[in-house]
């Protein structure tokens, strides 16, 4: 009977510690941006009208949403005073996102970010700026990797 008892602990042991592995899968080389849940930068009506149908492409769903939010004066300038007021009301909306907005305003409104495509898209290029500043600013609170 004890040699059973020692049996059944040493397979409930060794089972509790490959599922102790699974759950920690230790380094990853997933995209960094995975890592810092940024709450959606855009107007839901806005983001809604973009998306049905879906338009293809990585510029074409960002352009409409900067253009039906009016942070585009024409396709290849941005309305830095829209835009700005937009990620200050974002801040007031959400604890401890100040230093980010700020990285993002300094480094994607006030120069002129570009993020080369193969085509030149203004708003691409900026969503995506604003979206690196972000992230090397997140706080620690949204901080998941």
């Amino acid at each position: 009977m004890f040699k059973y008892l020692v049996f059944v602990l040493f397979v409930a042991v060794s089972q509790a510690d490959l599922l102790n592995q699974r759950e920690n899968k230790g380094a990853t080389l997933k995209p960094l941006s995975v890592c810092c849940d940024i709450p959606e930068l855009g107007d839901p009506k806005h983001l809604a009208n973009c998306s049905n149908p879906k338009l293809p492409g990585p510029c074409n769903d960002v352009q409409c949403v900067f253009e039906v939010s009016g942070f585009l004066i024409d396709v290849n300038t941005l309305n830095k005073k829209a835009y700005k007021n937009h990620l200050k009301q974002w801040e007031k909306n959400l604890t401890g996102w100040s230093v980010a907005v700020d990285k993002a305003i300094t480094d994607c409104v006030d120069n002129d970010p570009r993020q080369h495509l193969n085509y030149p898209c203004k708003a691409y290029d900026v969503f995506t700026c604003t979206g690196i500043a972000m992230l090397k600013k997140c706080p620690a609170a949204a901080w998941k990797c």
